[in-house]
């Protein structure tokens, strides 16, 4: 009897681990996939500033539905052909999505690479619990990487 309540335990622990699994994907390869993408995105390098205190739990007890938007605003500049060359200030709309009962995480006041839906006149970022398109502390190569992405170039995350 003990052995089917240890096997039903390591089941139980299994199946909230791989609940949390997520393959964590980088700017590039963000980048790549939605540029094969029909829509159009904005790339946004910056910092995104909020009331942290919105926020909702990572892990909800009541996992309902997704919150509610967060008002934010970003200043930074927007990936063109010649770097990240366009000033970008302005308000954001920020989202947390949810899968189950884990929620995005998110930073307020930190240096950050954005993919944002071009369509959208009310930019919207989205965070959910496995990143989405969210990419902090970008290294200077990242930087230039996504701008060889953007002219055409060479364009790979190894």
């Amino acid at each position: 009897m003990r052995g089917l309540v240890w096997i039903a335990t390591l089941l139980a622990l299994a199946g909230q681990a791989q609940a949390l699994s997520c393959m964590r994907t980088d700017a590039i390869s963000t980048f790549e996939d939605l540029a094969a993408a029909p829509e159009a995105y904005f790339v946004l390098h910056g910092v995104l500033t909020f009331d942290e205190s919105g926020l909702p739990p990572f892990v909800q007890q009541d996992p309902v539905s997704d919150p509610a938007p967060l008002q934010a605003q970003f200043t930074g500049k927007g990936l063109t052909a010649q770097g990240f060359s366009k000033d970008y200030t302005g308000p954001v709309t920020l989202q947390i999505t949810c899968a189950g009962p884990w929620c995005g995480r998110v930073q307020s006041g930190q240096d950050a690479i954005v993919f944002v839906p071009a369509d959208d006149p009310a930019l919207t970022v989205t965070a959910g619990p496995c990143g989405g398109r969210l990419f902090y502390d970008p290294t200077p190569e990242t930087l230039a990487m996504l701008t060889a992405c953007m002219q055409g170039g060479v364009c790979s995350a190894e």
